[in-house]
C-alpha cells in the first residue's frame, strides 16, 4: 500500500508536550477578574466616619459650643535595667517580683500597655530575658528593647 499523498509519516507520532495555551487563557481570565473586583472589594471594606448629619441642620446646633476636656497624654513606660537592679522613672526595684507587683498596679490604668526595656550594656542576656518575661507576665501588651541616651552625652 502506497503512502497517502496528503499525510506525512512524522505527523503520526504522539505529541507528549504539555499544552500551555489553555493554562495561559485561564490565567489571563483570572487576572482580569481580579483586576476588576479588587477596587470594588477595597471600597466595600472602607468605613469612613463623617460628621453627624444633625450637626449641619440649624435647629440642632447648640447656641453654646461644648468644650471637650482632652485627656493628658500618657508618658512612655520605660524600665531601665542595670547591673544593680531595675528602675521605672525614679522608683528603684532590686527584684523582679517587686517590679512585677508595681507593673500589675500601673498597667491596668493605662490606655497603652506597652513597656519599653532599656538594658545597660553590662547586663547579661539571661537577665534581659528574665525581665522581659516578668514584664509580659505582669500584663504588658508588648515589650520593646530600646537604648536610652544620657542627657549631656553626644
Amino acid at each position: 500500500m502506497s503512502p497517502h499523498p496528503f499525510r506525512r509519516q512524522e505527523n503520526l507520532a504522539e505529541i507528549s508536550d504539555v499544552n500551555v495555551v489553555p493554562l495561559a487563557d485561564v490565567s489571563l481570565v483570572l487576572l482580569i477578574i481580579l483586576l476588576l473586583l479588587s477596587p470594588m472589594m477595597t471600597q466595600s471594606m472602607l468605613h469612613v466616619r463623617t460628621a453627624a448629619k444633625n450637626a449641619e441642620t440649624p435647629e440642632a446646633a447648640d447656641p453654646e459650643p461644648q468644650l471637650i476636656a482632652e485627656k493628658p497624654p500618657e508618658f512612655v513606660l520605660v524600665v531601665d535595667l542595670g547591673p544593680g537592679g531595675m528602675a521605672v522613672g525614679d522608683t528603684l526595684f532590686t527584684s523582679l517580683r517587686d517590679l512585677a507587683a508595681y507593673l500589675r498596679l500601673v498597667l491596668p490604668g493605662r490606655g497603652d500597655r506597652k513597656v519599653f526595656l532599656a538594658p545597660h550594656p553590662d547586663v547579661t542576656h539571661g537577665q534581659v530575658v528574665a525581665t522581659i518575661e516578668t514584664i509580659k507576665s505582669a500584663g504588658a501588651s508588648g515589650v520593646a528593647l530600646v537604648q536610652t541616651i544620657e542627657e549631656g552625652s553626644p
